[in-house]
């Protein structure tokens, strides 16, 4: 029997059956493998039992063992195993294993090791695992913010899927439920998405696209019919209260969301810290409505938790509710530096977007209001270039934002001459440089004699600098994405881009942890990066096997 096959067509019961037989008269690690992977998505508990009471030491067997630990918050368990497995053989479900039980610990992390299982997968043939990997690499996304990226990972997989005649539920509705929640956010939910309903994940996602559709009498059926179905099980309860409680706000019982709150946050206590936010969140979100107060400084302190471990949908339903309670309580100004401080995790987000995560939009007008008329100016040039205006985004040529940096970082002006020297170097015109600015004033507000911004300016490329001055080296690689404006030759930027990179590898050298150290060795492929990984990281480890490999990549295409 082709069991990769029915995998694919998702036929699990009879896979499962047929291995189970199989494994009655021989101690087979593929039958073993596949019979693990079939009672995990069957959730087959007694099957289960059988399986891990088993001595298999089949790589993958043991990546799928780690899967289970993950499920069941044995997150500890979960790495290790999935590291051990990985340097025994690396194939997609190792790979991919690992990407699940870094997630928490790091997300872009896990992205690389995703983007390491859909290679495997690629370079062996399996395009179906290529799927698995799209659904769970738009997942990460959505969790960090990048809802665009979310969007494209899980169109794709759709159609990778359609073009394969895959059948897998699981895969599909993970697929359609990222590609659904995408739409939420962006405001570009029109219907329902087709999922198979018989699947848990589908019955949570089927609730908050009812609830983003206008409906949350049936969102609220729909999370309790789940929350019966499901066996009690701490970690599998507390996202289904949270998200009970955000309908019965939109429902206006808040006694009742309280109640629910209350035993949310009850439920939480003495779990590992992703579950345990979960009940929090569910607390904490009508106590901000009934006793700001009260509600403010556990708000602050969660929404600080939720930034080291990136959760942006999280992350802005708890601004979103602080900012709510510091309004109750007069404190308007202190809502506007939440907000603000939240723009990352706010500003991809479409006003319908916001109102899902939010609440009731007559409750939260003023909120919203604050985060409408904003005249600041937003650049996002550590990454793929985005400049933002108030809440309009605005598109800026490569030169324009060549302009654009040379202005920031000279607040009391340039003059024609220096402009053009910082954009094009000795042989600059100072003509061409009016020429441009009088195509950037059309776009930004700018004053002459000198050429400057007249606009309160916010830069992450100015923010990651000036945390790296303070020796917050986590602070500045949460904005760095990508060096400034890579595709610039212009010699100012050239330099600042140089300095800029040079202050954080000295920063990674004096104070970055293994893990950092790795994570940005792996975004930007850099030799110097690599070799200190491999310095600092456990032989043990699994990333140092790989940072080896990816070392030896770049010296052989030097």
């Amino acid at each position: 029997m082709d069991l990769e096959s029915i995998w694919a067509a998702g036929r699990q019961e009879e896979g499962l059956s047929w291995c189970l037989q199989q494994l009655s008269h021989s101690n087979n690690g593929i039958y073993a493998r596949y019979a693990l992977e079939f009672a995990l998505e069957l959730a087959e508990e007694t099957a289960l039992a059988r399986l891990l009471a088993s001595d298999c030491q089949n790589p993958d067997f043991q990546a799928l063992k780690s899967q289970l630990y993950w499920q069941r918050g044995r997150l500890r368990e979960a790495l290790e195993l999935a590291q051990q497995a990985y340097q025994q053989h690396p194939s997609f479900l190792t790979a991919y294993a690992l990407g699940t039980a870094v997630a928490l610990r790091s997300a872009q992390e896990a992205e690389g090791w995703l983007k390491e299982a859909l290679r495997l997968a690629e370079a062996t043939g399996q395009l179906q695992r290529s799927v698995q990997a799209a659904a769970a690499l738009a997942l990460l996304q959505i969790s960090q913010g990048a809802y665009a990226q979310a969007e494209a990972w899980a169109q794709w997989g759709l159609r990778l899927a359609e073009h394969l005649g895959l059948a897998h539920p699981a895969v599909l509705n993970t697929l359609r439920l990222a590609l659904g929640h995408t739409q939420i956010l962006g405001g570009r939910l029109l219907s329902m998405p087709a999922l198979d309903l018989r699947q848990p994940d589908a019955l949570l996602a089927q609730g908050d696209f009812l609830l983003a559709l206008g409906d949350p009498e049936a969102a609220l059926e729909a999370y309790t019919r789940l929350d019966q179905q499901l066996a009690p099980v701490r970690p599998r309860r507390l996202p289904i209260l949270a998200r009970k409680v955000r309908v019965l706000l939109e429902l206006k019982r808040i006694e009742e969301a309280l109640q629910i709150g209350r035993e949310a946050q009850a439920l939480s206590e003495g779990t590992l810290d992703i579950f345990r936010d979960w009940g929090e969140l569910a607390y904490l979100l009508p106590l901000a409505l009934v006793a700001p107060s009260e509600a403010v400084t556990p708000l602050y302190n969660l929404l600080n938790r939720l930034k080291e471990r990136p959760s942006a949908p999280r992350s802005a339903m708890a601004a979103l509710y602080l900012a709510q309670a510091y309004l109750r309580l007069g404190l308007e100004s202190k809502a506007k530096s939440v907000l603000q401080e939240a723009g990352p995790v706010l500003e991809n987000l479409s006003p319908s977007g916001r109102a899902f995560l939010a609440g009731p939009a007559h409750v939260f007008e003023e909120v919203f209001s604050l985060l409408r008329p904003q005249s600041q100016l937003r650049l996002h040039f550590l990454g793929k270039p985005t400049a933002w205006l108030g809440s309009d985004k605005i598109g800026l040529s490569p030169r324009q934002q060549e302009i654009t940096v040379g202005l920031v970082v000279n607040p009391d002006g340039l003059s024609a001459e220096g402009l053009a020297l910082w954009v094009w170097g000795e042989l600059g015109r100072p003509e061409l440089a009016r020429a441009e600015i009088r195509r950037l004033r059309r776009k930004l507000p700018l004053q002459a004699r000198p050429y400057r911004l007249a606009t309160v300016v916010w830069a992450d490329f100015l923010v990651a600098r000036e945390r790296l001055l303070q020796k917050d080296l986590a602070g500045a690689l949460s904005l760095y994405r990508a060096p400034l404006l890579p595709g610039s030759e212009a010699p100012g930027v050239v330099e600042l881009r140089e300095e800029l990179w040079n202050v954080l590898k000295q920063a990674l050298c004096d104070l970055g942890t293994p893990e950092q150290i790795y994570e940005m060795a792996l975004q930007e492929n850099d030799p110097e990066l690599w070799h200190l990984a491999i310095e600092r990281l456990p032989r043990a480890d699994p990333r140092w096997v790989l940072s080896q490999a990816r070392l030896a990549r770049f010296l052989a295409a030097e």
